[in-house]
């Protein structure tokens, strides 16, 4: 499951990763900018040491319950509500957006699968106890990164009037 997980994300088909520097690059950066490790942030280097850290070291369904349940289940209802207000405020096309709508499909079909196997193969208490830990570490990471971002790349573009708003 991880590594058909892994799979759609970095090689096949449409590469979700390709779909995201497409909506960068209409944000106004460019695909080398992005690919080059010397701009990636502290957090953004943080959350994916986390990620390759669980993915590697950890029981296998330890590290479903931490990478599937606690941080890729969050993203279809963060995509949802972001979504619409790319497209209607920002003025993104549907090209632009389309890594946004394919993971509020595909991450929810990943996190119920996720859940279902946490579900059935965390069969001691102990497994359990480390399953509802990282899903708990997962949800600190995806609220730290995603309050990272908005703190480097939105909070200045903000009046004070929109970030009480916002709050």
């Amino acid at each position: 499951f991880l590594l058909q997980n892994m799979y759609e994300e970095e090689i096949g088909g449409d590469r979700h990763t390709d779909l995201l520097i497409r909506f960068a690059e209409s944000c106004g950066t460019t695909r080398e900018r992005i690919k080059n490790p010397d701009n990636m942030s502290p957090t953004t280097r943080g959350l994916q040491a986390w990620c390759y850290t669980i993915a590697m070291r950890e029981n296998p369904i330890v590290a479903v319950a931490g990478l599937v349940v606690g941080l890729e289940s969050q993203v279809p209802s963060i995509y949802r509500k972001q979504t619409p207000t790319l497209r209607e405020k920002y003025g993104f096309s549907d090209e632009e957006v389309e890594f946004f709508d394919l993971h509020i499909v595909s991450d929810e079909i990943h996190g119920e699968r996720g859940f279902q196997i946490v579900l059935e193969h965390a069969n001691t208490i102990e497994l359990q106890k480390r399953c509802l830990k990282i899903c708990e570490i997962g949800a600190e990471m995806r609220l730290l990164y995603t309050t990272a971002l908005f703190n480097d790349y939105v909070k200045d573009d903000l009046s004070l009037e929109e970030l009480e708003t916002a709050a």
